[in-house]
């Protein structure tokens, strides 16, 4: 559970510095256009990642107190 929440904090890490880039065309922005930069996004998907890594720390934690 450990490694899968990892590499979800990196998978939403590497997808908010895509939807930061102004230029590439961005799929799932509806608004404004889609070769923009969507700082929102970035912003959510950055927070996602933050949010996986704090989680993977607690599970590696719970792991190693149990006997």
């Amino acid at each position: 559970m450990r490694t899968l929440l990892i590499v979800i904090a990196i998978v939403c890490l590497a997808l908010a510095v895509y939807y930061f880039i102004p230029g590439p065309y961005h799929p799932f922005t509806f608004s404004g256009t889609p070769t923009g930069r969507h700082t929102t996004h970035a912003v959510v998907f950055l927070a996602l990642a933050v949010l996986s890594g704090i989680a993977s720390r607690f599970v590696g934690a719970a792991r190693r107190s149990q006997p």
